[in-house]
């Protein structure tokens, strides 16, 4: 009569591959979730830095703070006041961004480095003749590409 006593090779391999994959799944799961947290927390920043954008502008046009943008005669503006009577439309000439304390007008490929990885653009364009629509936009890049965060408002003549 024989006995068996131990395991076979194969039932040892079979044992080995389902541990394998059981690893693996457990791995891509949580590369997935760390991924997935990063990603919601750049797009939480994001957010509170167009925020943050909008908030400046509302501040410069309450306290007619200062602009610089060159109209189209070749004249600056100087203060948030001298923007009511400027005609914008995008993309063609609403791009600024702030440049310390001063929201500068530029190109499209302006923007104002926040962080190493946060850029953000303000634009500006005509809602009515004594409103302005503006739009924060930030944009960051992470491993599964370029993102943006958007918030707009429409902002009245005081």
């Amino acid at each position: 009569m024989l006995t068996n006593k131990g395991q076979t090779l194969i039932e040892v391999i079979v044992v080995a591959m389902v541990g394998i994959l059981v690893v693996t799944a457990l791995t891509f799961a949580v590369i997935f979730s760390l991924r997935n947290a990063s990603f919601a927390k750049n797009q939480s920043q994001a957010t509170k830095l167009a925020q943050e954008g909008i908030e400046r502008v509302r501040g410069l046009r309450d306290r007619n703070g200062a602009v610089d943008y060159i109209r189209a005669d070749g004249s600056h503006t100087g203060n948030f006041n001298d923007l009511w009577v400027i005609s914008f439309s995008c993309p063609a000439n609403c791009h600024f961004y702030f440049n310390g304390t001063t929201l500068t007008g530029g190109t499209s490929s302006n923007s104002e480095p926040i962080t190493l990885n946060f850029q953000r653009q303000i634009l500006i364009e005509d809602q009515a003749a004594d409103q302005k629509k503006v739009t924060a936009l930030v944009r960051w890049s992470d491993f599964a590409g370029s993102h943006e965060s958007r918030l707009t408002t429409i902002l009245r003549k005081l």
